[in-house]
């Protein structure tokens, strides 16, 4: 049976992607000569769940489960945090944008999250880490960060209405995101 790689996420409204990608391109001056494969703007998101190849068929069993779902909020708050790198600073694989919650929403839209696709045969992996994905360090050209890599920029504030069933396409120029179904937090 076909499967579509997907996940869920929070994606940027244009003003917010704007901001972010200011903050990319200072950090690409930063780290300039050092093997980095930047996001794209457009595809600038906050991963909520990854969930990998999901059958044809459940897809739209998935969606209609997650347009059931009821809030008790209508939107998501973050204030814009600091540059960090998983897994560490020193020997990085990934240099992304942290997000400070106002509130708890998100943690909750999680939890609703991890209970369906549990469902739906995907274990959630990883500790959710409010953050934006900027880069991902070239595995076979790794190096060693032997500096603090920070960025001035004024704190701003990002706010997410709705959260998305995305499906992505790795290609040789990198992944395509198209969004599947978008899920609003008021109905």
């Amino acid at each position: 049976m076909e499967t579509i790689r997907t996940f869920l996420s929070l994606n940027l409204d244009l003003s917010s992607r704007v901001l972010v990608s200011d903050i990319q391109l200072a950090l690409k001056q930063k780290l300039e000569g050092i093997p980095v494969k930047w996001e794209n703007s457009d595809n600038l998101h906050m991963t909520l769940r990854f969930l990998g190849d999901v059958e044809n068929g459940k897809i739209q069993e998935l969606t209609a489960v997650l347009e059931r779902l009821k809030f008790d909020f209508d939107r998501i708050l973050f204030k814009t945090g600091s540059i960090g790198f998983f897994p560490n600073p020193k020997y990085p694989n990934v240099v992304y944008l942290g997000l400070k919650e106002i509130g708890e929403n998100s943690g909750n839209l999680v939890g609703f999250i991890d209970k369906i696709i549990y469902n739906f045969g995907v274990k959630p992996d990883k500790k959710f880490v409010p953050h934006i994905t900027l880069g991902r360090f070239k595995r076979d050209k790794r190096v060693k960060l032997t500096e603090v890599i920070e960025i001035d920029f004024k704190e701003f504030e990002i706010v997410f209405n709705s959260f998305n069933l995305m499906k992505s396409e790795l290609t040789p120029a990198g992944s395509v995101y198209e969004v599947i179904k978008e899920i609003n937090f008021f109905n």
